[in-house]
């Protein structure tokens, strides 16, 4: 009886721990990537341009998303570590790496084409101008799979 007892403690013990771990925040993260995928859906361009580190020009914009949209967004992991970079312009940002998953649908359908892997640079200038916008994007790489 007494072993049973150890043993249920043991095993509540494990659960607990096991379950009640620490999850990762990446809500800033998600807000930032959901943002994006949001002025993609509607061709909301002066939202995009907020957001990307170095926005295409509102005709590139167009054509660029004119057949497909982005959403369902999940973050499958993100840099532990703060990098450190300089842009084309001299100016300092942080960076670190993103990889996330998410599904392109046809904008004429709205049903789903596919589920992509992409990975995306998310910067954060130290000084200068668009050292207030906070998270920006940059080095968007998708994957298709077939």
């Amino acid at each position: 009886m007494i072993k049973k007892f150890i043993f249920l403690i043991g095993l509540v013990f494990f659960a607990s721990v096991l379950f009640c771990t620490k999850q990762k925040d990446y809500s800033d993260i998600e807000n930032v990537m959901n943002r994006w995928a949001n002025s993609i859906r509607y061709l909301n361009y002066a939202e995009y341009s907020k957001i990307e580190a170095n926005p295409k020009d509102i005709n590139t914009f167009n054509v660029m998303y004119q057949r497909y949209y982005i959403s369902n967004i999940k973050i499958v992991e993100v840099d532990d570590v703060m990098h450190k970079g300089t842009d084309s312009e001299g100016q300092s940002y942080k960076f670190k790496n993103v990889k996330f998953i998410a599904i392109i649908y046809k904008r004429d359908t709205g049903k789903e084409e596919q589920i992509v892997n992409g990975d995306v640079k998310l910067i954060r200038y130290i000084s200068g101008k668009k050292k207030e916008k906070g998270w920006l994007l940059s080095n968007k790489t998708m994957v298709y799979h077939q």
